[in-house]
């Protein structure tokens, strides 16, 4: 069974208002998704003919 690993993922933020001045508040709007990723095994292999030594 493979596991799924959710990652959130920032997609655009906003600075209201921009630019911003000293001692003014700042607004910060961020939107994210959660992007889905299954881990699979890694199969590295070596010798001769995947080294490129032949």
């Amino acid at each position: 069974m493979a596991e799924i690993t959710l990652t959130p993922v920032i997609i655009s933020a906003m600075l209201t208002p921009n630019p911003v001045e000293t001692g003014q508040t700042l607004h910060i709007s961020i939107a994210a998704v959660e992007a889905q990723a299954v881990a699979q095994t890694e199969i590295r292999l070596c010798g001769e003919w995947y080294c490129g030594e032949v």
